[in-house]
């Protein structure tokens, strides 16, 4: 049985919090970028069996109270997001993030080591997003096409929401390694509706601050016991870039799911 609860977060904005199971160990689960609670629902069926599974929905997403400031939210805030929901959790825990929350987990695994148990990084870039040339396009055309987008924040909900539908989704994420058609629709379906439900400010906000993020300095800190599971199709957060990660982290076992995408982890549960 799910049971719900409240967090506060800095400056005083209310999470919505999710558990499952129970057990001597607990998870807490990192979303990617603009998903919520939706994503983890096969893992959180698997491990449930026997720990306590704790997910959460970041400011502005899902559940979750909007910020104060949309336009101010970056990825530093939903770093503290998740530090906020951790501090009510006694005894050793084991992070886990997907896509854009590995960095939120490298983050957290950085300032708070002692209390960890282990990290799973699910299909997620550490540095960069991509690979090679389209890495280093992202980098540098990124940042100021989500500044002009911030400014003229109307048109671009518009534009979201006249194309931003399962269909076209699937279409365009197929296109640039990111899920595969024949991925399970359900989980799709409700990261439309998360994205539907975002302010257009906070994305651009978000989004802005994950280009011009990264944790590679964070590595060395990283003494955890560290998986990092990456999709063998994955063009956001490919093979290659996880071999490298793992030669920058202390004690990284890397496994690669052949056939699957940046979804591997409800691909393939």
């Amino acid at each position: 049985m799910t049971r719900a609860r409240s967090v506060s977060a800095r400056g005083g904005v209310p999470l919505h919090v999710e558990e499952r199971g129970a057990g001597a160990r607990t998870m807490l689960l990192c979303n990617g970028l603009y998903c919520s609670t939706h994503y983890y629902g096969p893992w959180i069926e698997q491990f449930s069996r026997d720990h306590r599974v704790v997910s959460f929905d970041y400011r502005g997403h899902g559940k979750s109270a909007d910020a104060r400031d949309p336009g101010a939210v970056t990825l530093a805030s939903l770093v503290d997001d998740a530090r906020a929901v951790l501090d009510t959790i006694e005894g050793p825990t084991i992070l886990v993030g997907h896509s854009m929350g590995v960095r939120v987990a490298l983050e957290l695994a950085a300032r708070a080591e002692a209390r960890l148990d282990g990290v799973i990084l699910l299909c997620g870039s550490v540095f960069g997003i991509g690979d090679g040339l389209s890495a280093s396009a992202v980098a540098r055309v990124g940042p100021p096409l989500l500044r002009t987008a911030d400014r003229v924040s109307y048109a671009f909900e518009l534009a979201r929401n006249a194309v931003m539908h399962p269909d076209w989704f699937i279409t365009v994420g197929s296109l640039f390694g990111g899920l595969a058609r024949s991925t399970p629709r359900a989980p799709i379906e409700a990261l439309v509706r998360n994205v539907r439900r975002l302010d257009v400010r906070l994305m651009t906000s978000v989004a802005r601050s994950y280009v011009e993020h990264t944790a590679r300095p964070l590595l060395p800190r990283v003494q955890a016991p560290t998986l990092q599971i990456v999709g063998g199709l994955d063009q956001l957060a490919t093979p290659a870039h996880a071999r490298l990660v793992e030669r920058e982290l202390p004690r990284c076992t890397t496994h690669v799911v052949e056939g699957c995408t940046h979804l591997a982890p409800i691909e393939r549960p």
